[in-house]
This record gives structure tokens, C-alpha cells and sequence, in this order.
């Protein structure tokens, strides 16, 4: 199973990161502020940004409907 993003761009830890953290920058938003919107700990949440996580579909919903935004997951076979 890979998630993709809309254009079909594989998703790794390091990019999910960076499209989280560049989200939460734009909205001017610290790590406290995510983790208190979110649920999630702030040490989580760098975890992820950093690439150091392998966060759950759940964590990334959380995280992601925090910031507005949504996960899209398609499954595909070989």
C-alpha cells in the first residue's frame, strides 16, 4: 500500500514532514499551538516535521484537519 498525494507523488516520512511544517508555518502557527489544536505533543509533531516518525493515518488526520487540510489515500495494486 502507498499513500499518494492528488498528483500521484509518493509519499515518504521526510516529504510528509516538510508539507506539514510548511502548512503550520504559513498559519503562523508554533508547535504548542498544533499540539493544542491538534491533540498531538509537540515533541510529536517536530518528530514528524523532522522526518524522525512514522505517524499513523489517525495522527496525520489529526494533524491535518488542525491545519485545514486532508488526507487523500488511495490503494493500488502491482
Amino acid at each position: 500500500m502507498s499513500i499518494y498525494l492528488r498528483h500521484k507523488m509518493e509519499l515518504t516520512n521526510i516529504k510528509i514532514g516538510k508539507i506539514i511544517k510548511k502548512r503550520r508555518r504559513e498559519l503562523k502557527l508554533e508547535l504548542k499551538d498544533l499540539q493544542d489544536y491538534s491533540g498531538i505533543s509537540y515533541v510529536s509533531i517536530s518528530d514528524i516535521e523532522n522526518g524522525k516518525a512514522n505517524p499513523t493515518i489517525k495522527t496525520l488526520e489529526k494533524l491535518l484537519d488542525a491545519l485545514g487540510m486532508q488526507i487523500n489515500i488511495e490503494v493500488v495494486t502491482k
